[in-house]
């Protein structure tokens, strides 16, 4: 895996590319953790570096992840500090709900003490800078599955959650 990337400058954050089974992404990170990853058309003409241990193993995971191997992403670190603390709080209530389920943006208001803020979470989801990290793919409208912009196709963000589901092989199982 070479990934194309642009070196951090005082306070930037290092970015690179890279291709996944569902599309380039591009990656952020600062010494504290990923800052940003979304999903990308363009291929950014950067001089392919090294990245620190974090940002590699986050990549080597999200490929694998990506590709059908599950796994667990939860022990990335990453860096929230751009986002205003009514967004932490949202990707906080995100990151705590399981692989493969979804939850409706009234529930994660109900989860962040705030009632009745549905749309608020539905603003704090759209504006979500690190996509799969916090799992804003796992929210959906009370009627239906809600945005998905931010993954560039409603089937993008289905196989994200198909991606998620247990592979036991029990599904496949005969009947006994």
């Amino acid at each position: 895996m070479t990934p194309i990337q642009r070196p951090s400058s005082p306070g930037r954050p290092a970015t690179c590319t890279f291709a996944t089974a569902l599309g380039r992404v591009r990656l952020a990170w600062t010494a504290a953790g990923i800052c940003q990853l979304r999903f990308t058309h363009t291929r950014d003409q950067e001089e392919a570096l090294e990245a620190p241990g974090h940002a590699m193993e986050a990549m080597r995971q999200l490929m694998a992840h990506l590709a059908g191997q599950p796994q667990d992403l939860g022990g990335i670190p990453l860096d929230l500090s751009e986002l205003t603390p009514f967004q932490r709080q949202v990707a906080e209530v995100l990151r705590g709900t399981r692989p493969g389920r979804t939850i409706s943006y009234g529930e994660v208001a109900l989860l962040c003490g705030r009632p009745g803020t549905a749309r608020a979470v539905g603003q704090a989801v759209k504006a979500n800078p690190i996509l799969i990290l916090v799992p804003c793919h796992r929210v959906v409208a009370a009627r239906g599955p809600g945005g998905w912009s931010a993954f560039g196709t409603p089937e993008r963000k289905a196989r994200l959650l198909d991606l998620e589901q247990p592979h036991t092989g029990l599904d496949d199982a005969p009947p006994a």
